[in-house]
């Protein structure tokens, strides 16, 4: 791409007319959007010769480093808690099915679900619990109610991709992730509202309405996983499913005070759930607490039952990172990360620190990657009638056809460089640490922000973070660590080896047990 912003349009408009795009006076409109991007777009072009050869992005590494629960250590409440009583015989699925169906209607306002069935979730329950009648074991997650993010087959339940410019039909059968939760014995628990086609991190839909944040009014919820992160922090259901393409998990679990959970790449089966860039997204829980989002793990995983639970067996080492992580920081949560690393050294935690400049590039190749993926993805959606689309997200797919194949083919080697020298970075410790969002949860309908005097797109800023590790496929968790001056949350993002989910499951739930000694109840507000 041509490094002259004034020459943007001319080229927007010359692509378009090759493309057949039937409104190519949308051009200025594009050129406005691309010059947010304009610095990363050139340090792109300038990185690398566009003679190199192409290195493919990293792939995931098969197996998984399984952490045993240790003798004697007591799940915490919530999910796990709950699976256990009614395997037991102890509480009714019934029971628990409706508390959940009274607390979606309190809630019914604050547009988390774009449909949930209550007959369907009444006959699952009554299912659940004639099997333990019959002395059976429904499953790891029996009983818990699961709420699932409208971006994949749900049996009885139409399928909208939060838009209206598709035509939803009723599926007739779940997605694999789905089917193995059915398994396990949880109970499905409706479609949960998101950014429209999940490419955008406020949850503001414009055709089933904008998901409210129910602990920190006027906040966005995150996104683009919004309604499952709401439906959990209202305390609707205990767990949810996400999606994560630059962070669409751990965003909207740090907007709402909650743990999100995003795998390694490949890991959770991503067959049937509706794309939006094949080769960054993800699938994962979000949850009330670490030792919930690890049972939610297994079962999505296909591991044994207690194979992601437990303690590390001594005090983590982490290596903060520094560099653009410590670049447009509110000062809460700067006060947040400093007082949660000299909690862990007190503990006896080694704590060093480094600067990865290869991730300098990462929000231009993440830029190149999502738009141009996203782009394909939907790309009969910008052939045909886009109108049907909100103005935010028509935008971000017709961008990114603006982009030359050798600017995908540069990202891509950027991020084998990213990955290297990040795991060369974490060295012989266990994890990496950034916070998960560098700023509080922006204002509902806000757009920009400033920080350290600098006026910046909230997008970008909540994304600045998270993005990298989807380019990286590498697993990560977000936990609740405090709240800055206006009480609105802070999270830590936690960074493990590919392959090491487990082991970044225990360090989460050993820095959760240091901060929140009871994290199901911690994460709601005082006054509820």
């Amino acid at each position: 791409m041509k490094t002259d912003p004034t020459r943007f349009p001319q080229f927007i408009s010359a692509l378009a007319a090759l493309r057949g795009f039937g409104e190519t006076d949308r051009a200025e409109v594009w050129h406005q959007r691309l010059a947010f991007s304009f610095e990363d777009i050139v340090a792109l072009e300038s990185a690398l010769p566009a003679v190199d050869p192409l290195v493919a992005p990293p792939l995931p590494q098969t197996g998984f480093s399984v952490m045993r629960r240790p003798a004697g250590v007591v799940a915490q409440g919530g999910a796990t808690a709950l699976a256990g009583r009614v395997r037991r015989g102890q509480i009714a699925a019934k029971t628990i099915a409706e508390q959940a169906l009274s607390a979606a209607r309190d809630w019914k306002t604050a547009n988390m679900f774009v449909s949930l069935r209550d007959d369907d979730v009444r006959a699952q329950a009554a299912g659940i619990d004639a099997m333990v009648a019959q002395g059976g074991d429904p499953g790891m997650l029996a009983g818990v109610p699961f709420a699932i993010k409208d971006l994949m087959p749900v049996r009885g339940y139409p399928m909208t991709g939060g838009t209206f410019a598709r035509t939803a039909r009723v599926m007739e059968h779940d997605a694999p992730l789905v089917a193995r939760l059915r398994r396990a014995g949880a109970i499905i628990f409706g479609a949960t509202n998101l950014h429209e086609l999940a490419y955008g991190v406020t949850s503001e839909n414009p055709h089933f309405g904008a998901v409210a944040n129910p602990r920190f009014a006027g906040r966005v919820p995150g996104g683009s996983s919004g309604g499952s992160a709401a439906a959990v922090a209202a305390g609707i259901v205990p767990l949810a499913i996400g999606t994560d393409t630059g962070g669409s998990i751990r965003i909207p679990a740090a907007c709402c005070g909650i743990v999100g959970f995003k795998p390694s790449y490949g890991v959770v089966d991503k067959s049937e759930v509706l794309p939006l860039a094949w080769s960054l997204d993800h699938a994962g829980p979000l949850a009330a607490c670490v030792d919930d989002a690890a049972l939610a793990f297994e079962v999505l995983a296909g591991l044994p039952e207690g194979a992601a639970g437990g303690l590390p067996e001594r005090p983590p080492a982490f290596v903060m990172l520094r560099g653009m992580f410590d670049e447009h920081v509110e000062p809460g949560v700067a006060r947040c990360m400093a007082a949660l690393e000299s909690a862990w050294r007190a503990a006896g935690a080694r704590v060093t620190a480094a600067a990865v400049d290869a991730l300098r590039l990462a929000g231009a190749a993440q830029l190149v990657t999502l738009a141009t993926e996203a782009a394909e993805a939907h790309a009969d959606l910008l052939l045909g009638d886009a109108t049907g689309l909100g103005d935010d997200v028509r935008l971000r797919l017709e961008i990114g056809q603006c982009f030359l194949a050798s600017d995908y083919v540069k990202a891509q080697r950027i991020r084998r460089e990213a990955c290297d020298a990040l795991l060369g970075a974490l060295g012989d410790a266990d994890v990496l640490v950034t916070p998960t969002l560098p700023c509080a949860p922006p204002e509902a309908g806000q757009t920009m922000m400033t920080v350290g005097g600098r006026a910046l797109p909230v997008a970008g800023m909540l994304t600045r973070f998270t993005s990298p590790f989807n380019m990286t496929g590498l697993p990560a968790l977000s936990v609740p660590c405090g709240f800055d001056d206006q009480g609105l949350p802070v999270s830590v993002q936690i960074v493990g080896r590919r392959g090491h989910d487990a082991r970044v499951l225990a360090i989460g739930r050993w820095i959760e047990n240091l901060v929140a000694p009871d994290p199901v109840h911690a994460f709601v507000a005082d006054d509820e």
